[in-house]
């Protein structure tokens, strides 16, 4: 930077020099036109706040739609997966009775077992209190 820049931005630090400038601009029409052009291309206008909120009511929209289908998906999927672990608890259930009914069928088969082996041991018995006897 040079020495003629450094000083004027020097100057400028000044608050004094500063509100002599901005005095100036308030009071000169033309210094006013000539800022107000140079901020006018930074400052948003009520047609440029309508069109984002347009733009933002979409993207809402549009997220809102792609939520509501993964909703959907998620509970699609959430139904799928009740059924199926109903299905397979149905097929347990089943399996369970059946092994049941084996269980029952094998108590009867062992009290008639039990039953015979005590006719067997009574039998046995009555022969050889009549071998003794005799």
């Amino acid at each position: 930077m040079s020495d003629f820049e450094e000083k004027v931005i020097e100057v400028l630090k000044k608050k004094r020099v500063l509100k002599m400038i901005v005095s100036e601009i308030a009071v000169d029409p033309e210094l006013r036109h000539f800022l107000l052009q140079s901020l006018l291309p930074n400052v948003a206008t009520k047609d440029d706040i309508r069109e984002l909120r347009r733009e933002l009511r979409s993207e809402i929209l549009a997220n809102r739609n792609s939520i509501n289908m993964l909703l959907n998906e998620i509970h699609q999927a959430r139904h799928e997966i009740i059924s199926y672990v109903e299905g397979r608890i149905s097929d347990l259930d089943k399996r369970i009775d059946a092994l049941d009914k084996r269980i029952d069928a094998l108590d009867k088969r062992i009290s008639l077992l039990q039953w015979l082996m005590i006719l067997m041991l009574s039998l046995m018995m009555f022969v050889l209190a009549r071998v003794i006897t005799i």
